[in-house]
């Protein structure tokens, strides 16, 4: 894990004397320091006593993060909260076992280039913070998959109704914060199932011969069905029920904002609020919903932002 750059620095604190006591740490930080409103009344003098407290330091996994990649972030400090901005979007920061982090999500559809990123962070002495940093997003060359399906199968597949109906209700499980980390770091991030790889996340897809368009959301891994499917990493149940296009599906909450979908499975063997470990038996594969043969159809999701879950196997998200 390649420790990246802090660019800029600017705190907050209640008086200036707090902000030099909280930020006199050995490495030099451009500090622009903001005036605190002015006393009501006379004000009674008093010493400042508090230990000084060094800025936090960012760790980032990658600062080049291709589309529907993910990046941990973490701050490494005496930092109590805090909150990471990006395009847009909030990523709050969760205490681990050893700093306080956030999985970055980056979106299949995220503008190519270099992005500023702002991490907020609270000090133990309550002093305010930002943490400027540049990230490059990289273009996702996506493949193109040209798939041809029956004219009744494809008109539910493609039935805004359906899909909007369906999407929405996956976006308020994904979209909840959960404020402590269910994963485990000793834990490798493994495939849920043993199978043939037969569509990636991201394929653009032409139905029919029609014009490509869209992202697949997932991974599909075909197996054989009756298989058991595995959670990728420990968390709790957020979702396990039954769902018009993908069927079955079981959802984990891995905390921080951070989960995997486990979809069109034959059945489920857990119940919403369950905690599961790493490598726990939440299913079987199946053909549930809308689809075509015996496979499973794996997703996550950090932050909100669907992503690439093989790169959680295979170390290209730089974790």
């Amino acid at each position: 894990m390649a420790l990246s750059r802090r660019r800029f620095l600017v705190l907050a604190p209640a008086s200036v004397a707090a902000l030099l006591a909280a930020c006199s740490g050995s490495k030099p930080t451009q500090v622009v320091v903001k005036s605190a409103p002015p006393l009501q009344g006379t004000p009674t003098p008093t010493q400042d006593t508090s230990e000084p407290i060094p800025p936090p330091e960012i760790d980032l996994s990658e600062d080049t993060i291709p589309q529907a990649g993910t990046a941990l972030l973490s701050l490494v400090g005496q930092v109590t909260g805090g909150q990471v901005k990006l395009l847009d979007r909030v990523y709050p920061l969760t205490q681990g076992s050893r700093s306080i982090y956030a999985f970055i999500g980056i979106d299949a559809e995220d503008p190519p280039g270099d992005h500023r990123m702002d991490v907020e962070f609270i000090l133990e002495n309550g002093s305010r913070g930002v943490l400027q940093e540049q990230v490059t997003i990289i273009h996702t060359q996506w493949p193109i998959d040209a798939v041809t399906l029956p004219t009744a199968f494809l008109a539910q597949l493609l039935d805004p109704a359906t899909t909007g109906r369906e999407e929405g209700f996956l976006k308020t499980i994904y979209s909840v914060y959960t404020p402590q980390k269910l994963w485990k770091s000793e834990e490798a991030w493994r495939l849920p199932v043993n199978g043939i790889l037969t569509t990636r996340f991201g394929e653009v897809r032409s139905y029919n011969g029609s014009e490509p368009s869209g992202h697949h959301s997932g991974t599909d891994i075909g197996a054989d069905a009756g298989d058991p499917v595995l959670a990728t990493n420990s968390g709790r149940v957020a979702m396990a029920r039954q769902l018009e296009l993908r069927g079955n599906m079981v959802i984990i909450d891995h905390g921080g904002g951070l989960f995997s979908g486990y979809a069109h499975m034959r059945s489920f063997s857990v119940a919403e609020g369950q905690m599961v470990a790493a490598g726990e038996t939440v299913g079987e594969v199946g053909t549930s919903g809308l689809s075509t043969g015996a496979h499973l159809h794996w997703e996550m999701s950090a932050g909100g932002v669907l992503v690439d879950a093989l790169r959680f196997t295979d170390g290209s998200n730089g974790f």
